[in-house]
């Protein structure tokens, strides 16, 4: 009731509660950009995104381009929710059927199409991709720069394949690229639709197989050194021996290229880092905790700046931290205010508040020292 105003009775106020507890965002929505001209229209309208949450949808995905195929190898390696955004196939002109993929923003109409039409999957479907494919083009130059770029905004993973073009071409390829996780190799893998064996691109298998350790360990983990089910080696043959710096599989690892690695009768993927050396489950962590951040906090937009209200978002973040630490996500992390900073902001409508976070090592390289010792022989000829 508004001061002032007569009450002859009892009132009650409501208040609000400001202590909710941050809510950790979804890491493993699969992005997809596929063809398939005979795909049920009604399913997958053309440029439109399109939620996928079982293989049964498989039914409707046409049998031409890559969209069948993609999420047949998806859902080989685990169940997963994707987001599907199908462009038309251009068997004639290779250029226009590139820029169908790549995409573009029409600002007149607010149409967008190819790889821009995932920057609407979550105001149309309530997910955002965090980690996004697009096979038997993501290989080629024009491509790759419009993945990162659709990425970087969403906050999410590109995972894209090299060309197979041999060594010193891939490891070029990786060289222009940033935060993304770079796949090279292919698969090879029986396909029973086709009663034959089949040689495919690589990044659906390893989409599949991200979300799976996801599900199973939790997104903080690498996926590296997880065997990858259902295939039988990849296109490009790559050698590999534990301990070796000069077997392909290291040497590609050096250059931030994963690949796909037999050990001990089974096909493990075998790589930890985006093509700029950041540790793949770090840049994760960065962007699903700091997104779960800034959403929690949307409500908290337009409120007067009280001493309560700057320990009100002290206290949430402390708390997310505190269940991350729990969690085994990170080691530990802080938030804090900088106090010369907010002085200087005062009246300009804006607060800061820093956090850190701090990310376990992973184990990428282990080292024993083996030791002789004569020492064991003195009590024989005691």
């Amino acid at each position: 009731m508004a001061e002032g105003t007569y009450l002859h009775g009892v009132e009650h106020y409501w208040l609000e509660n400001t202590d909710k507890p941050i809510e950790i965002l979804a890491a493993s929505t699969i992005g997809l950009v596929a063809t398939a001209d005979d795909a049920d229209e009604t399913v997958f309208p053309l440029n439109v995104p399109t939620l996928v949450n079982s293989d049964k949808m498989l039914a409707s995905a046409g049998t031409t381009g890559t969209l069948f195929w993609a999420l047949k190898d998806i859902y080989t390696q685990a169940g997963a929710v994707c987001v599907v955004v199908r462009v038309a196939e251009d068997s004639v002109d290779q250029t226009q059927e590139i820029a169908n993929v790549v995409g573009s923003v029409d600002d007149e109409t607010g149409s967008y199409t190819g790889l821009q039409a995932m920057l609407t999957a979550e105001s149309r479907l309530g997910v955002r991709p965090r980690l996004i494919i697009a096979p038997d083009f993501s290989q080629l130059p024009e491509v790759k720069p419009a993945m990162e770029t659709v990425c970087k905004k969403l906050r999410a993973i590109p995972l894209i394949d090299g060309s197979e073009g041999g060594y010193s071409a891939v490891i070029a390829e990786a060289a222009l690229l940033d935060e993304a996780f770079f796949v090279n190799g292919g698969v090879k893998l029986f396909d029973a639709d086709l009663a034959e064996t089949v040689g495919r691109w690589m990044s659906p298998t390893i989409a599949g197989h991200i979300v799976r350790v996801d599900n199973e360990e939790g997104y903080w983990h690498s996926p590296s050194s997880r065997k990858i089910y259902g295939i039988m080696g990849s296109r490009e043959t790559i050698d590999h021996a534990i301990g070796s710096t000069t077997s392909k599989a290291n040497l590609y690892n050096s250059e931030n290229v994963s690949v796909i690695v037999n050990q001990q009768g089974g096909y493990y993927l075998f790589g930890n880092r985006l093509a700029n050396g950041t540790m793949l489950p770090h840049q994760r962590i960065r962007y699903i905790v700091g997104d779960s951040i800034m959403y929690a906090h949307q409500e908290m937009l337009d409120r007067n700046v009280t001493k309560q209200y700057v320990e009100g978002v002290i206290k949430r973040v402390k708390k997310l931290i505190r269940r991350l630490k729990l969690r085994g996500v990170i080691r530990d992390g802080d938030v804090w205010v900088d106090k010369e900073l907010n002085e200087a902001a005062t009246g300009t409508g804006q607060v800061y508040f820093d956090y850190s976070l701090g990310f376990y090592d992973i184990a990428e390289r282990l080292t024993f020292r083996q030791h002789v010792m004569t020492e064991f022989n003195e009590s024989i000829f005691e």
